[in-house]
């Protein structure tokens, strides 16, 4: 008996609880009745839609093509924990079909103080047309109900710290963020809850493999709902470095400005996002910190992503210092973006463009094809990067 208490003693020292999610049937697979056609989130029970648009359920058991699981009419894409998940509407070209939303009530309510990590996966429909940013999470004490099926209004909904466009097909993409409870929120809403006028949109082309037309939205699957107790590492969607930033949110209704209009980081030491001081970037530059440097890219991209400037900075402050050193820059792919033409090459220079810019001499940076070399099996977005070789002058000597 003393041998059990002692155990239990230390797995709660060390914080081993498991925690519980307050998000009920978080991957939709518990259904109340049989599924026969889209617009049924229902049927997986607390989730229902708050607007007269019915968010879509797919389901692994049915005859019926439109909700199946993996295939689909939107397209393909494997469930998280086998056998279900959700759809809805984030944005339509000129507003041809109404957004939807998904809400359910929480096991327990919110208590006042208490921070909450808020989490869900996403992965855009492969039909989709478009892909936007501002997919959000709102938190409320009643919940959100509209006899129409326009845009749900929530100056305050939790939306991503990269304020990211989410074009990734083919893979569950994790969005969080930390909350801070007023105190009996019970109701979670996912959506997109703002304008389309202030939305960031993006035309994708459609995958190989599809030969049906794309449809003028932009559709999300939607997967894996939780909210827990914060453990200090909600950290899912922050850029690298800013772990302990918070988020400015401005009100869209009651402020004109541009400048209210954004959302901005401001990291710990007072400035904001994408601006830190040469100090704090001079004092993070280390040949041992920055070697093996990895900018990650979305799939079957070369555009530089939204933490990428923030590490190359830091690199570059530091070849500024050592006028001596040079880089090697690799760039990489994942085996399943094999079809995009160059995509090692054009990724490394995505990163070598950038560093010239900045003022690096080009005759310092060396770049090379890495090819489809796996650093994770499982995860298919870390294969998808650039890594960064520094080569200082006496390494060169030896």
């Amino acid at each position: 008996m003393k041998n059990i208490l002692l155990a239990s003693l230390i797995l709660v020292s060390f914080g081993f609880v498991a925690q519980t999610n307050l998000v009920e049937n978080p991957h939709f697979k518990q259904t109340e009745k049989k599924v026969k056609g889209k617009g049924q989130i229902s049927a997986a029970g607390p989730w229902t839609s708050p607007t007269l648009v019915q968010a879509d359920l797919y389901v692994t058991k049915t005859k019926v093509y439109d909700i199946g699981i993996p295939d689909n009419s939107y397209g393909e894409e494997k469930p998280m924990e086998k056998e279900g998940y959700a759809g809805i509407v984030a944005f339509s070209y000129k507003n041809k079909e109404p957004r939807s939303y998904l809400q359910t009530k929480l096991s327990k309510k919110l208590e006042a103080g208490k921070e909450y990590c808020v989490t869900y996966h996403v992965s855009l429909a492969d039909l989709s047309k478009y892909a936007c940013n501002y997919l959000g999470v709102a938190l409320s004490d009643k919940a959100m109900t509209a006899n129409n099926s326009e845009v749900l209004s929530f100056d305050n909904a939790i939306v991503s710290r990269r304020l990211t466009v989410y074009e990734q097909q083919f893979y569950w993409i994790p969005i969080c963020g930390v909350y801070k409870a007023k105190g009996g929120e019970e109701y979670l809403t996912i959506g997109n809850f703002t304008p389309d006028e202030k939305l960031t949109l993006k035309k994708v082309k459609r995958p190989r493999g599809f030969t049906k037309p794309q449809i003028y939205n932009a559709y999300y699957y939607i997967d894996n709902v939780s909210v827990l107790e914060n453990s200090g590492k909600c950290d899912c969607d922050v850029i690298d470095g800013m772990q302990n930033a918070k988020t400015v949110e401005r009100d869209f209704s009651s402020e004109k400005s541009n400048e209210a209009k954004n959302v901005k980081i401001i990291n710990t030491d007072g400035s904001t996002a994408g601006t830190a001081t040469n100090k704090a970037l001079a004092t993070a530059a280390t040949s041992e910190s920055l070697n093996g440097m990895v900018v990650s890219f979305d799939p079957k991209s070369f555009s530089m992503p939204a933490d990428g400037t923030a590490k190359l900075d830091k690199l570059v402050t530091y070849l500024k210092e050592n006028k001596d050193a040079k880089i090697i820059v690799s760039g990489y792919i994942d085996a399943s973006e094999a079809d995009t033409e160059k995509l090692d090459g054009r990724r490394a220079g995505t990163v070598y463009k950038y560093l010239v810019s900045q003022g690096v001499v080009k005759e310092r940076i060396e770049r090379e094809i890495g090819g489809d070399v796996a650093i994770d099996e499982k995860d298919k977005l870390k294969n998808m990067r650039v890594e960064i070789t520094i080569v200082d002058s006496d390494s060169e000597e030896d």
